[in-house]
């Protein structure tokens, strides 16, 4: 793993939204019918671990990339689902 901005951003984007499609596909095919707001709390809690990891083995930039995406998914929630 590189301490690179971008790499931050990627991973704190892309492993959030990937369990979420994958936590909603799961919900679908087994019929279990969760909260809704189960896989919003999902998003955060991945990259508050990706956060941790990357706060203890020292990757300060790699932190700040999750940390502006975690922003970012802010704002869009905000955006869309708070109007």
């Amino acid at each position: 793993m590189k301490d690179k901005f971008y790499l931050g951003i990627l991973y704190g984007i892309a492993l959030p939204l990937l369990a979420y499609i994958f936590g909603d596909l799961l919900q679908s095919k087994i019929a279990f019918h969760l909260r809704p707001n189960f896989f919003q709390i999902l998003c955060v809690g991945v990259n508050m671990l990706i956060f941790q990891i990357a706060i203890k083995k020292k990757f300060d930039a790699l932190a700040k990339g999750v940390l502006f995406s975690t922003f970012f998914y802010a704002i869009v929630f905000a955006y869309f689902f708070l109007r």
